[in-house]
């Protein structure tokens, strides 16, 4: 199962973007121009078959633009097309952090006029982005270890004399690991940046021996399903996932990372009317609620109204009260940084 490079900031999107042998799609790409057609790059899995079902059939049927799905994303190829003047691409759904990097560069600018941002939670909507769905970077503890007294906040994941135990984490640190280091260290969520990477990695250097690196989703559950964690760092959608399949692991919302992907028209889309059309459809209410109800990703619309079981719940990023506990990555700051915030986590990860 291709896994969700989704979930990958620019810098490491781009460096594996550019190992990528090609791009596999469900049916030919059609690049011709028209009304009536559009062509959409996802993510590609149960991902892209839950996007099918929720979003993109039901938009045909209503709308009678055909859209032909692509995957996986493809940052390189991106900017090969729209540098060469003929995209082939229309609508590409980008990380959070691309989408400030690339705005009217390789993003074209939105007509937000279909658009309430008031329905999305704040600072989500963008000039070149809206988002589609939502998840959480989220602490997932053993229950089994910590009995009657679990962890309740990021301090504790760096407090290995109260709470001693086996830690895991991304090895992305996009997704907000150097942060959430400095959180713990009392550092305030609105004073975060610009990163103090001489603070942050003082308090990864806690739980740095025997820690345990995760590269994506797949991975996430393994760790969850053989108890090889204590306490993990994980995507809310995998960490019910692993639940789902008996893990004994409950979250942590206080201090969670509210992070969400979006919909992007490519610059010099052959099929821009039709690409926003497309975009003012799938992030309405209906098609949100469905989409939350395929797969285990928040709403991004708030609005949506997924009847969700009470296990999918306790893991629903977009759910008020886990929002209220969340904070947001700024995205025109790591997109500014985001070189030489890998050069030192690379460093670090290997000294």
């Amino acid at each position: 199962m291709k896994e969700h490079q989704v979930r990958k900031t620019v810098f490491a999107a781009s460096a594996v973007a550019a190992l990528l042998a090609g791009c596999s799609t469900t049916e030919p790409s059609d690049s011709s121009s028209g009304a009536g057609r559009l062509t959409f790059v996802t993510y590609g899995s149960a991902f892209q078959d839950a996007q099918e079902s929720s979003m993109i059939k039901p938009f045909e049927k209503e709308s009678g633009i055909k859209v032909t799905v692509e995957s996986p994303v493809d940052p390189a190829k991106l900017k090969v097309m729209v540098e060469s003047g003929d995209p082939t691409w229309d609508v590409y759904l980008a990380g959070q952090q691309e989408v400030p990097a690339y705005c009217g560069k390789y993003f074209e600018k939105l007509d937000l006029s279909n658009i309430d941002k008031n329905e999305f939670a704040p600072g989500t909507v963008e000039e070149c982005g809206v988002p589609i769905d939502t998840y959480s970077y989220v602490i997932a503890y053993n229950r089994n270890k910590y009995g009657n007294n679990p962890p309740t906040s990021i301090k504790d994941f760096f407090d290995t004399t109260n709470f001693p135990g086996v830690r895991a984490m991304d090895n992305n640190p996009g997704e907000g690991n150097l942060e959430l280091a400095l959180i713990a260290d009392g550092v305030d969520r609105k004073s975060l940046y610009p990163l103090d990477y001489d603070r942050a990695f003082k308090v990864l250097d806690r739980v740095k021996n025997g820690a345990i690196f995760w590269s994506s989703g797949a991975e996430q559950v393994q760790i969850m399903e053989q108890q090889r964690a204590d306490m993990i760092l994980v995507w809310s959608g995998r960490g019910y996932e692993a639940v789902k399949n008996g893990a004994p692991y409950a979250p942590v919302w206080q201090d969670n990372a509210y992070h969400w992907a979006s919909l992007a028209i490519v610059k010099g889309s052959p099929n821009k009317a039709a690409a926003q059309k497309f975009i003012d459809y799938v992030v309405s209410k209906e098609p949100q609620t469905r989409w939350a109800e395929s797969i285990a990703y928040g709403a991004a619309n708030l609005t949506a109204t997924p009847k969700l079981d009470e296990a999918r719940s306790d893991w629903d990023s977009s759910r008020a009260e886990h929002r209220d506990l969340s904070w947001q990555i700024d995205n025109a700051w790591w997109g500014k940084n985001q070189d030489e915030v890998m050069k030192r986590w690379i460093a670090w990860t290997a000294g």
